[in-house]
C-alpha cells in the first residue's frame, strides 16, 4: 500500500468519526430534552457524561477551534475557576474562618467536626455536573463549527429538531393531555408544558425554538427561496421540487405548532420575553435588509418589497394563530397579577445572599439553606427547591464570583455576535438570532429556572455555539460572502 493511500484512508476514517461525533452531538443536545428536561440526578449524570464523551473526543481529534480560540479559552477559564470554587466551597476550612456558621451547632448534634462554606457539601459537590455540562457543550459545539457550513448545518440540525419536538408534544398534549412522553403528568394538567413538567420551561424552550426557526426562515427568504415558494403557490403554480424549498415547507410547518404551543403554555414571563426577543430580531432584521443585498437597483427595490410583503403576511399568519390562542394568557394576567409569592420569597433571599456575599451558601444548596429564611408571611402552600430568578439563586450559592463570571460570559458573547454584525452582510441573521435568544433568556430568567434544567441548559449552549462560531467567521471563503 502507498503511502498517499494510507493517508487517503487515514483521513477517510477521521471524516467517519468526526461525523458519528457530530451526530451524537446533535442527538445528545436534543435527546437531553426528553426526560422532563433532565431534572434527575440519573438523567443529569447520563446526558452531561455522554457530552464530555462527545466533546473530548472531538477536542482531540479536531483540536482546538482556531477562530473562536478566545472564546473556547474563555469558557474554558470559567469553568475551571467556578469549579475550584465549588471544589473549596466542599472543603474543610474550620480553620480560615470561612465555614458557614451554622456548622458548630450542627457538629454538636452529629458529633462530627469541622466546617465547609456549603450547608451541604454532599450536594453542592453532585450538582458540578450540573453547571459543568453547559460549558462542555458549548466548548464541544465550537470544536465542531470548524467551517461555516458546518456551523449553518449544526443549527439547523438542532433547530429543525427542537420543532419536531414541540411539535410531537403538541400532538401528544391534544390527544394524551395527561402524559409528558411516557410519565403520568400530575402538574399543570390545563397548560401545555411540552416535555416538561413546568409551563415556564417549555415557553423558554419554545421561544428558543421559534427564534431559530424564524431565523432560518428569514435566511430562505434572502436566498430566494421562500419568496419564490409564496409566489407559485399564489399564481397556482406547482412548486419546484428542491432541497431549499423544502426545507422551507418543513420549517414552517415546524414553526407554526410551536408558536401554538408558546401561546398554549400561558406562561406570562415566557411569552413576554419571546415577543420582546421577537421584536428586536424582526425589527432589526427589517431595518437592515436593505444593506444586506450586495447590489441595489429599483429591480431589487421590487423585489425586495415582494419579499417584505411576503414575509409580513407569513407574520402576520403567526401572529392571528398566537391571537387566537392567547386569550387565556391574557385572562391570566388580569386576574393573577403579580406573584406575591414570589416577591416575598425574593426578599428572604435577598437576606441569605447578605449574609453570605463573598463565599456564598453553596452551590445547589438552595433546599437545604433557603428555609432558614423564608419568612412566616410567605405562602406555606408550596415547597421552593429553586428560587424562580437565575441571578438570585446563582449569586446565593457561588456568592460574587457567580455575577462576575455571568458579566464577562454575556460580555463576551454580545461583543461576538455585535461583532458578527458589523462584519457579516450576508450572514447577519445569525449573530442577530444569538442575541434575540440571550435576551430572551436573560429576561424569563429574572423569573423562572429554566436555564438550571439540564437538558434545557445542554440545548441552550449547544445552540448558542454555531451562532458565535458563524459570527467570528474568518476564513478566505466566510469573508467573500459577506
Amino acid at each position: 500500500m502507498s503511502l498517499t493511500s494510507e493517508r487517503g484512508e487515514n483521513g477517510a476514517e477521521a471524516s467517519r468519526v468526526e461525523t458519528m461525533l457530530f451526530l451524537a452531538f446533535i442527538t445528545i443536545s436534543v435527546a437531553g430534552l426528553l426526560p422532563r428536561g433532565s431534572v434527575s440526578v440519573e438523567s443529569t449524570n447520563i446526558f452531561a457524561s455522554l457530552m464530555f464523551v462527545v466533546a473530548s473526543g472531538a477536542a482531540i481529534l479536531l483540536g482546538a477551534p482556531q477562530r473562536t480560540y478566545g472564546l473556547f479559552r474563555l469558557a474554558l477559564s470559567i469553568l475551571l475557576v467556578l469549579s475550584l470554587w465549588i471544589v473549596l466551597q466542599t472543603a474543610d476550612l474550620s480553620v480560615t474562618g470561612l465555614g458557614n456558621p451554622g456548622w458548630p451547632e450542627a457538629n454538636a448534634v452529629s458529633g462530627r467536626s469541622g466546617a465547609t462554606i456549603s450547608v451541604a457539601p454532599a450536594d453542592t459537590f453532585s450538582a458540578l455536573v450540573q453547571i459543568a455540562a453547559p460549558f462542555v457543550a458549548f466548548m464541544g459545539g465550537l470544536v465542531f463549527c470548524r467551517s461555516e457550513e458546518r456551523a449553518i448545518g449544526m443549527l439547523r440540525a438542532l433547530a429543525i429538531s427542537a420543532g419536531i419536538v414541540a411539535t410531537l408534544s403538541l400532538v401528544q398534549y391534544l390527544l394524551f393531555p395527561n402524559y409528558l412522553l411516557f410519565w403520568e403528568k400530575h402538574d399543570y394538567l390545563r397548560n401545555f408544558t411540552s416535555v416538561f413538567v413546568n409551563r415556564n420551561t417549555a415557553a423558554t424552550f419554545l421561544g428558543f425554538t421559534t427564534i431559530l426557526l424564524t431565523g432560518l426562515l428569514w435566511q430562505s427568504e434572502q436566498e430566494g427561496t421562500l419568496t419564490a415558494l409564496l409566489r407559485r403557490l399564489i399564481d397556482g403554480k406547482p412548486a419546484r421540487k428542491s432541497r431549499g424549498t423544502g426545507q422551507a415547507i418543513l420549517l414552517f410547518g415546524l414553526l407554526v405548532p410551536t408558536v401554538t404551543g408558546l401561546m398554549l403554555t400561558q406562561s406570562r414571563a415566557g411569552i413576554a420575553s419571546t415577543f420582546v426577543a421577537m421584536l428586536l430580531l424582526l425589527t432589526y432584521l427589517a431595518a437592515t435588509r436593505q444593506e444586506s443585498s450586495r447590489y441595489a437597483s429599483p429591480v431589487r427595490s421590487r423585489q425586495l418589497r415582494s419579499r417584505l410583503m411576503a414575509i409580513a403576511a407569513v407574520f402576520a399568519g403567526l401572529l392571528a394563530i398566537g391571537l387566537v390562542f392567547s386569550g387565556r394568557v391574557m385572562l391570566r394576567a388580569e386576574l393573577g397579577g403579580v406573584d406575591e409569592s414570589r416577591l416575598c420569597v425574593a426578599a428572604g433571599i435577598l437576606r441569605a445572599i447578605w449574609d453570605y456575599p463573598l463565599t456564598g451558601m453553596g452551590f445547589g444548596t438552595f433546599e437545604a439553606g433557603f428555609p432558614a429564611y423564608r419568612s412566616a408571611e410567605c405562602s406555606f402552600e408550596d415547597v421552593w427547591d429553586r428560587a424562580h430568578n437565575f441571578y438570585l439563586e446563582g449569586t446565593l450559592g457561588l456568592g460574587v464570583i457567580f455575577l462576575a463570571g455571568l458579566a464577562i460570559a454575556i460580555g463576551a458573547l454580545m461583543k461576538t455576535f455585535m461583532t458578527g454584525l458589523r462584519e457579516r452582510r450576508k450572514a447577519r441573521i445569525y449573530p442577530a438570532m444569538g442575541i434575540a435568544i440571550l435576551v430572551l433568556a436573560l429576561l424569563h430568567s429574572v423569573l423562572d429556572f429554566s436555564l438550571q434544567l439540564p437538558g434545557l441548559g445542554l440545548f441552550f449552549a449547544a445552540t448558542l455555539s454555531p451562532l458565535a462560531s458563524i459570527s467570528l467567521a474568518r476564513t478566505r471563503r466566510s469573508r467573500t460572502a459577506r
